[in-house]
């Protein structure tokens, strides 16, 4: 299973490789990275010569810390790369929302690609019933929408962690905003809460959390398709790639530039045994209501240029 394991997951980093390739070409080579990475260090390696620094937070096992990030500095030593990590000791959630880690290294915005490796789920709660992986998210959106540059993130999260009623309430809020634009999704709702695999509400919930953070913070977000694998132990295992600009247009916030239904209707990008497919799941697609006349309702009609 590991070696199925290593092959779907490094089909992932050449997705995100090609991602920093379309977006970030200008800035190849001085590229600075933040995000949780394995000590065998395997995407700053690979990525090594388009970035200048990598930020990489490492937490280590409970009582033996230092055990994983010693293997991480020796792993960037032995490689080379010494001069470019910065390592952060500790939860990479914790020292997101403090601005620094437990031994003081400060997390040093703006980056261009930053990467949050969530093995363990995305939903669990603190003992205060907050939820700081969404808390670690919309925080590092919002600092980095201070500067004015272009930038990545990635999310990659497994689905063995049950996330009590926060995407169930998250799908209704959407059914409602959409049913103001008259789009029907009453079969696609019917999909998604009954579909047997958990990958379908996340691909619509995790885009929908993004996007909304970013548009509050006057950013466009561009979501690439949705990526599914099996990780290590054949955990279902799922990847967002999210590519974020300043929207400079107006002082207040508008409206997403990318529409909701394009998110939701997209396919997924598969990943089995190192090969790709785009797969639908079995989900319908979103479609406008039409209008008694059949024309599509809450779609605006297009202009008509004329000549001069």
């Amino acid at each position: 299973m590991a070696i199925e394991f290593t092959r779907n997951k490094q089909v992932v980093r050449d997705l995100q490789c090609e991602q920093i390739g379309r977006h970030l070409t200008a800035r190849l080579g001085r590229l600075r990275y933040f995000g949780l990475c394995s000590p065998g260090m395997g995407d700053v390696l690979d990525w090594r010569a388009m970035f200048d620094e990598f930020h990489v937070a490492e937490r280590g096992i409970d009582g033996v810390e230092w055990l994983d990030q010693h293997e991480l500095l020796l792993t960037a030593s032995l490689n080379g790369i010494s001069e470019k990590v910065v390592l952060l000791r500790g939860d990479i959630d914790e020292i997101v929302l403090a601005g620094r880690d437990p031994f003081g290294t400060t997390v040093r915005y703006p980056f261009d690609v930053i990467s949050l490796d969530y093995s363990g789920g995305l939903f669990y709660r603190d003992n205060s019933g907050g939820i700081p992986r969404l808390k670690a998210i919309e925080h590092v959106i919002t600092e980095q929408a201070h500067f004015d540059r272009s930038w990545l993130l990635f999310i990659s999260v497994c689905l063995d962690a049950p996330h009590d009623g926060e995407v169930k309430r998250t799908l209704e809020n959407i059914k409602t905003e959409l049913g103001r634009f008259g789009i029907s999704t009453e079969a696609l709702m019917r999909a998604l809460l009954h579909h047997e695999r958990e990958e379908v509400r996340y691909k619509v919930y995790v885009p929908y959390f993004v996007s909304q953070i970013a548009t509050r913070s006057r950013v466009r977000c561009e979501t690439a398709k949705t990526i599914i694998y099996r990780g290590n132990n054949d955990v279902p295992m799922m990847s967002f790639q999210f590519h974020l600009q300043p929207d400079n247009r107006t002082f207040a916030p508008r409206f997403p530039q990318e529409r909701l239904v394009q998110v939701i209707n997209a396919p997924f990008r598969e990943i089995r045994r190192g090969k790709t497919q785009d797969v639908t799941l079995g989900l319908p697609k979103l479609r406008a209501r039409t209008t008694a006349k059949g024309s599509r309702a809450a779609r605006p009609p297009k202009a008509k240029h004329r000549p001069k």
